[in-house]
């Protein structure tokens, strides 16, 4: 397939270098230094399951140069949604679909809205990973799954398609029956893992190890759980114990750092009003209670641009 990396910072690089060592033709979209060491170096992997190199690797950065896909894995930061569904337009045939992978719960509906309805699989990803260095990615934990769904919940050619090629790339490509529920699943961990992950500048599994942080972090994921349930998303009862199994089933060496936390280290700007700002929000329009991740987002705030 040719696939395009629309956003080849730490996930849709990890994504792009797994695609391409499995024999897809792979462009990735990116900028600045990062765009040039791709070109000169190639893109490199860092991971304890085995480091990788693409080289030559294809990149640029203006998509109208890139002529036309078949799938466009949409991995860029939640604040650039709008203006890279844009950048997407010039990359889209007739056949061409889009698998978002971004965090939050929203993504989906933005991108259709420049793109159009039908073109769009939502997805989730369970992978931490973030850019080491220009043209070098790092694999820090998580559990190399990645789940989709299409807007009806049906199965399809293309969700088909998805599982195949995350498969033969050694990765666990899995259809879910129902979008929503899938995005809140992950909303549950995400947000709560975002929020308290940033403060204490940790990943899921060493908060759990502390007692204190553990129940705080289990307070957040209920916050999440309840607005869904406000929503008239039904999550199963079980969500927040099978989500706190798949964080110590990982462990420290797979650990769930969240690309908050990474972004906060490295002085970047945050996703904090599409996550937990989407939270708070909700919150108090369905009269739900989220202290835990509105203090959060409060105490979060002033970073959000960036450092």
């Amino acid at each position: 397939m040719r696939i395009a990396i629309m956003g080849s910072g730490g996930m849709g690089g990890f994504l792009g270098i797994k695609l391409a060592a499995s024999g897809h033709d792979v462009t990735f979209i990116a900028r600045g230094k990062h765009l040039a060491a791709i070109k000169s170096q190639g893109i490199k992997l860092l991971s304890r399951a085995g480091d990788m190199h693409i080289h030559p690797a294809t990149a640029c950065e203006n998509t109208k140069d890139a002529g036309m896909f078949d799938l466009i894995l949409f991995c860029v930061k939640l604040y650039d949604t709008e203006q890279a569904a844009r950048a997407c337009l010039p990359m889209i045939g007739d056949r061409t679909f889009i698998l978002t992978l971004q965090n939050g719960v929203e993504s989906v509906d933005i991108i259709s809205t420049v793109v159009g309805p039908g073109k769009t699989v939502g997805g989730s990803i369970y992978v931490s990973a973030n850019i080491l260095s220009p043209g070098v990615i790092k694999h820090s934990g998580g559990i190399d799954t990645i789940r989709f769904a299409e807007v009806n919940n049906q199965p399809s050619a293309r969700t088909e398609i998805l599982e195949r090629i995350f498969n033969d790339a050694g990765l666990m490509g899995i259809r879910e029956e129902n979008l929503q529920k899938m995005l809140w699943t992950k909303f549950v961990l995400l947000c709560a893992n975002a929020g308290l992950g940033s403060l204490t500048d940790s990943g899921a599994a060493a908060m759990c190890s502390d007692p204190d942080t553990r129940e705080i972090l289990l307070g957040a994921m209920w916050e999440v759980y309840h607005v869904a349930q406000a929503m008239g998303i039904i999550l199963p009862p079980n969500t927040v114990d099978d989500v706190l199994s798949l964080i110590l089933s990982a462990g420290h060496h797979k650990d769930l750092i969240a690309s908050q936390c990474l972004d906060l280290r490295s002085g970047n700007r945050l996703e904090l009003e599409w996550v937990q700002g989407v939270l708070h929000r909700l919150g108090r329009k369905y009269n739900v209670p989220t202290p835990i991740n509105s203090t959060a987002y409060v105490a979060l705030k002033r970073f959000r641009d960036g450092l």
